[in-house]
C-alpha cells in the first residue's frame, strides 16, 4: 500500500507530527495547496527533502545519503534538447525500474509529463527543486556533452550564406540549422569546455585550421575545407561588430556571450595573410579567474616578501617577462588584494582584460593619442593612491612614473625582459639616469607559467643525474626522492597537464644592489649579488615545484632556457 506524504516526511523526520498536522488543518481550512508546498513556503521543509519524500512514495530507490538531484544520466539528454529544458523548466535525471525520474519546477505540469511519455516512453515521477536549482541542473549537465560537429563537408558549407544575426543568447542552446553557424558555436562551446585561452582560425592554401591554446600549448582540433573560410571568418566578425567588407587591414573587437549559463568575454583579433586572413579569439573567462597571490603559486617566503611590497606608499614595483607569462594576473591579484574603500586605485591597461571592482580603469588608445604618458599624466591629476602602467614601452613613460613614485604613489607596471636583473639594463637603455631607478624602484618580479602534472594519471621515477645538476639539484641528495612524469588520460586530455601556475624570480633592492645600478653593472652582475642575498632564480623556483610533484624536471627545463 502506498504510503501517505506525511508519514515519509515524518519517518525521514523531515518534518514533525505537529507541523504535518498544522499543514492539513490549513487544507481543511480551504488553503489549497498541496502538503509539501505548505511547509516549503512555512520554511519546515526544502525542495529538497520533498523530492526525496516524493521519490520514496513513488518507490524510487535511493542509495543511502544521496542526493536524488545529484543522480544525472547524460545519454537521457539527447532526445531533451537544452532549449526544451529551459522552456519547460525541467531536466531527465535517470531511469528507476523503467520510470523517468525528472526535476522540475512544476510538478503538476501535465503537458511536460506527457511530451517526456512520448519521448521515452516510461511513466514520469517529477521531483520538486527551485527553478534556480533546475537552471544550475540544467547549465552543468548540457555543458558537459560533447557539442562539438563533426567534420564539416563542403556541400553543407555550400549553403551556408551571411547570417547578420549576431545574437546568440546561449551557444549551447543554439539549435541554428545553418552549419557555419553551428560550426562556430560549436568551437567555441569547446573551447570553454576545454579550459582554452584562445581559439586560432587560421588560413593556409589548401585549408582551414582551427586550434586552441591550452596551458600555453596549441593543439589542431579541426581541419575546415577551404570553401569554408571566407564564411567561418564573416560569421566571426558578424559576432565581433567588425567590418565585413574589411579584409585588407587588421581589425580589433570583442564578443560577449553566454555559455552554458555563463557571461563569457572574448577579445577578438583579424589579420590579413597570404592566404587570407587569420582570427584568433582570446577567451576572458571570469568564472575560472582566481585573483588571489595565494593562487599565483609563490613559496612562502616571496609570497610574505611580496605582500610586504605591495603595501608600501610609494615606489616602483615591476613585472617582468614575455608576453603570456601572466604578468597581469599577478598585478591584478595584487591590485585585488591592496583594493579598499579608503585607497584610490587607477589602471592603464592596453587592452583592459578584466574589470576589477572599485578601481578606476583606463583602455590605452594610441590612435586618439591616449598612450601610456599622455594617459599616465592625467592620472596623477585624479588624485590617486596607487597607479598600474600596463607597460614601460618608452623613456616618457618611464619617467613620468618615476616622477609620480617621487611624489608619494606607488606605482606597479611592466616590462618585456627575461629575468628580474635585465629590467635595470632595459630602463637604462631607454636613458632613464640610473641614480633615478636606484631610488625608486623598490623590487622586480620575473615570472613564466609551467604547467601543472595531472594529479590522476602522473607517474613517479627517477630522472637521470645529468638532468638534475641541470636543474641546479645535487644528485645524491636527491638520489631515492621521487620526481613526476608527466603520462596522459581522459582528464587532462591525454596532455598529462592540467592547469598552470607560476614560477617567480622575485629581486629587492638593497644598498649593494643600488650600487651596482648606480655604477651601470650588467644584468650577470646584479643577478650574482641578488642571489648572494637569497634571490632565487626561476630555474631555481621551478626545481622546487618539480621536488614537490606540482610539475615535471622536462617542464621547467623547457620554460627556463635562458636561465642557465
Amino acid at each position: 500500500m502506498r504510503k501517505l506524504i506525511g508519514e515519509i516526511l515524518i519517518e525521514r523526520t523531515f518534518a514533525s507530527s505537529a507541523v504535518i498536522e498544522d499543514a492539513f488543518r490549513r487544507q481543511g481550512e480551504g488553503d489549497g495547496r498541496k502538503i509539501g508546498e505548505i511547509l516549503i513556503a512555512g520554511g519546515h521543509l526544502s525542495f529538497e527533502r520533498l523530492g526525496l519524500a516524493l521519490a520514496e512514495q513513488a518507490g524510487v530507490m535511493m542509495v543511502a545519503g544521496q542526493d536524488i538531484l545529484s543522480r544525472q544520466d547524460p545519454t537521457l539528454l539527447a532526445l531533451f534538447p537544452i532549449y526544451l529544458a529551459r522552456k519547460y523548466r525541467a531536466i531527465p535525471l535517470f531511469v528507476d525500474d523503467e520510470r523517468l525520474v525528472v526535476a522540475t519546477v512544476d510538478t503538476d505540469d501535465y503537458f511536460l509529463q506527457n511530451q517526456l511519455y512520448l519521448l521515452y516512453g516510461k511513466d514520469v515521477i517529477p521531483v520538486p527543486a527551485d527553478e534556480k536549482k533546475v537552471t544550475e541542473l540544467i547549465n552543468n549537465a548540457y555543458s558537459r556533452l560533447d557539442t562539438t560537429e563533426g567534420a564539416l563537408n563542403e556541400e553543407e558549407f555550400r549553403d551556408m550564406g551571411s547570417d547578420e544575426d549576431a545574437a546568440l543568447p546561449d551557444l549551447i542552446d543554439s539549435n541554428d540549422e545553418a552549419p557555419i553557424i553551428r560550426f562556430v558555436n560549436s568551437m567555441v562551446a569547446k573551447a570553454v569546455k576545454e579550459r582554452a585561452s584562445d581559439i586560432h582560425f587560421e588560413s593556409f592554401e589548401d585549408e582551414m585550421i582551427v586550434r586552441f591554446r591550452r596551458d600555453g600549448k596549441l593543439y589542431v582540433i579541426q581541419k575546415v575545407p577551404k570553401a569554408a573560410q571566407a564564411g567561418l571568418i564573416t560569421r566571426v566578425k558578424i559576432m565581433a561588430r567588425l567590418n565585413i567588407a574589411e579584409k585588407r587591414l587588421p581589425q580589433d573587437g570583442n564578443i560577449k556571450i553566454r555559455v552554458a549559463g555563463n557571461d563569457i568575454d572574448f577579445r577578438v583579433s583579424t589579420l590579413p595573410s597570404v592566404h587570407g586572413e587569420s582570427v584568433v579569439l582570446r577567451i576572458l573567462d571570469k568564472t575560472t579567474l582566481q585573483l588571489s597571490l595565494d593562487n599565483c603559486g609563490f613559496n612562502q617566503r616571496d609570497l610574505k616578501t611580496m605582500r610586504q611590497m605591495i603595501h608600501k606608499k610609494h615606489g616602483i614595483f615591476l613585472v617582468t617577462g614575455p608576453t603570456g607569462s601572466g604578468k597581469t594576473t599577478t598585478l591584478y591579484s595584487a591590485l585585488t588584494e591592496i583594493n579598499s574603500p579608503d585607497v584610490k586605485i587607477i589602471t592603464e591597461e592596453d587592452p583592459v582584460e578584466y574589470q576589477l571592482k572599485g578601481i578606476n580603469q583606463i583602455h590605452i588608445n594610441a590612435k586618439i593619442g591616449l598612450s601610456f604618458a599622455a594617459g599616465l599624466r592625467h592620472i596623477l591629476r585624479q588624485d590617486p593612491d596607487i597607479i598600474m602602467v600596463g607597460e614601460i614601452r618608452d623613456k616618457e613613460t618611464a619617467d613620468i612614473a618615476i616622477q609620480a613614485s617621487l611624489t608619494g604613489h606607488l606605482v606597479f607596471s611592466t616590462l618585456h625582459t627575461n629575468d628580474a636583473p635585465s629590467a635595470f639594463t632595459r630602463l637604462i637603455d631607454m636613458g632613464v639616469e640610473p641614480f633615478l631607478i636606484s631610488s625608486t624602484i623598490i623590487g622586480v618580479l620575473a615570472q613564466r607559467l609551467i604547467r601543472r602534472l595531472c594529479v590522476h594519471c602522473r607517474e613517479p621515477y627517477h630522472p637521470d643525474p645529468p638532468i638534475l645538476r641541470e636543474l641546479g639539484l645535487d644528485p645524491e641528495e636527491y638520489r631515492d626522492h621521487s620526481f613526476y612524469k608527466a603520462v596522459g588520460c581522459d582528464k587532462c586530455a591525454h596532455t598529462g597537464y592540467q592547469g598552470r601556475q607560476g614560477i617567480f624570480e622575485l629581486l629587492i633592492i638593497d644598498d649593494d644592489i643600488r650600487r651596482a645600478i648606480v655604477n651601470r653593472q650588467d644584468a650577470s652582475v646584479i643577478k650574482k649579488v641578488a642571489s648572494v642575498a637569497g634571490m632565487l632564480t626561476l630555474r631555481e623556483d621551478g626545481a622546487m615545484k618539480a621536488v614537490k610533484g606540482i610539475t615535471s624536471p622536462d617542464e621547467i627545463l623547457l620554460r627556463t632556457q635562458e636561465d642557465t
